[in-house]
């Protein structure tokens, strides 16, 4: 008798069952601007307001999750991607946060036949999850500046740097975690926002 012409196929019969199969998942960042009493305005700002495309460090301009390690040491998660690359789906969060408050009288990454009396253009320094032995948390730092076209100077400027404890290792809550600070964030920026445009509007008076 043969034994190998049965061992091997045994073999093989066991390698696959004991392989574990992994699949890649992917996170969404997103969240729903609340509409409230106190960022609801009587009627837009009349200004184009143009949110150019974010740009991003090289180290995070991938569509999988960086985990940190250390300072000197991180890896991407084969399994667990974004849906969309960070600096588009942040691009659309904002533009989307500023659209639904009705803040201007039109806002977004393009304009072709008008020209935008304020741009926004942000930074995205790092986003990512640092995950060791001793700390879990969500990390994320931008920079945002609001310029006012007709003089090309920088009127509002803001520094997002936050480090936030995650109390699970899942990704999902990761992804969640960083959706309500960029939530958080955007609203205290588009408030500094519309205060610089009242006092705008009180100078033409």
């Amino acid at each position: 008798m043969n034994i190998k012409k049965y061992i091997i196929p045994l073999i093989v019969i066991l390698i696959i069952g004991c392989t574990k199969r992994y699949i890649a998942r992917y996170y969404i960042l997103d969240y729903n601007p609340q509409i409230n009493v106190e960022n609801q305005l009587e009627k837009p700002f009349p200004y184009n307001l143009q949110v150019k495309k974010f740009k991003i460090d090289r180290t995070y301009d991938n569509s999988r999750i960086v985990i940190r390690q250390s300072a000197h040491q991180i890896y991407y998660d084969k399994f667990s991607l974004w849906a969309r690359r960070p600096q588009e789906a942040i691009t659309f969060l904002l533009i989307n946060h500023i659209n639904k408050l009705h803040i201007v009288k039109n806002c977004k990454e393009r304009f072709i036949d008008d020209r935008p009396d304020f741009i926004i253009s942000g930074q995205i320094h790092s986003i990512e999850k640092y995950q060791n032995d001793l700390l879990l948390r969500a990390d994320i730092h931008i920079s945002l500046t609001l310029t006012k076209v007709s003089t090309n100077q920088i009127v509002l400027n803001k520094e997002i740097v936050n480090y936030i404890p995650l109390y699970t290792n899942e990704m999902n809550y990761f992804a969640k975690t960083i959706s309500d600070n960029l939530n958080k964030e955007f609203s205290s920026f588009i408030l500094d926002m519309v205060n610089y445009f009242k006092s705008e509007e009180q100078t033409k008076l």
